[in-house]
């Protein structure tokens, strides 16, 4: 039995997935209360948390760009300074919306393509990224007609929305002895945690069609496009007679 430093039971990223569809699999077959009981453990670690004071950060501000320019005693001179920690306010929330653009203008840039990546970076690719972004992970076998024409279509959908990250594996490179009657498998990330497994294509077709348009489609059912960003009521109207 693998256990941690501090005497944790470890599971794999792949007892953790089957788990969460009720499958007890490897250590959770065996040792599935004492797992739980970490996972509950973990969840109500008591944390200290500092109140926000925005005075506080007004002052440091001021202080960090040279202090309040104004001799003590002074009327006027008070006056002064609140019309500059007015000004500074508006300054401060010019300048954080600015920051709020440039970040959004970066992260609209931050992938753009479906990449192919092997299966042992799983962790690392897919886990761990989705810590900042939702990750569309599709789990393949190549020559499979299905997964060809999958892949195909998300090629397009990841041009089309460069913030989320798109990657394809071969599946038993990724998880071994996968079944190939599940194939294609698409399996959607967020905040390192799954939280949809899409297998095969129907879902990902509407009246037995499968495109750019039904892909998108499902992925903003699935949170995973903001409604409305991508043509969903376009594709809803398709499917009306």
């Amino acid at each position: 039995m693998e256990r941690t430093a501090d005497n944790r039971i470890h599971t794999t990223e792949w007892e953790d997935v089957q788990y969460k569809y009720g499958n007890r699999v490897g250590k959770y077959e065996t040792h599935e209360l004492e797992i739980l009981a970490q996972k509950i453990a973990d969840k109500n670690q008591n944390t200290c948390l500092v109140a926000y004071d925005p005075h506080a950060e007004k002052v440091a501000d001021k202080l960090e760009r040279g202090g309040y320019d104004c001799e003590e005693g002074s009327g006027k001179d008070v006056a002064a300074v609140e019309d500059s920690d007015d000004e500074d306010d508006a300054l401060a929330a010019i300048r954080r919306r600015r920051i709020l653009e440039l970040q959004r203008q970066k992260a609209a840039d931050r992938f753009g393509v479906l990449r192919h990546i092997p299966g042992a970076d799983y962790v690392t690719e897919v886990t761990e990224a989705s810590a900042t972004c939702w990750v569309v992970a599709v789990l393949i076998r190549p020559g499979n007609s299905d997964c060809e024409a999958l892949l195909a279509v998300l090629r397009t959908v990841a041009q089309r929305h460069k913030a989320l990250k798109f990657v394809s594996m071969i599946s038993t490179d990724a998880i071994p002895n996968f079944p190939d009657r599940h194939l294609p498998c698409v399996l959607l990330y967020n905040s390192k945690e799954l939280k949809k497994q899409i297998t095969n294509l129907d879902e990902w077709m509407q009246k037995k069609h499968l495109n750019v348009g039904t892909a998108e489609l499902l992925l903003s059912r699935c949170g995973v496009l903001p409604r409305g960003e991508d043509g969903e009521a376009e594709s809803e109207r398709e499917e009306d007679p």
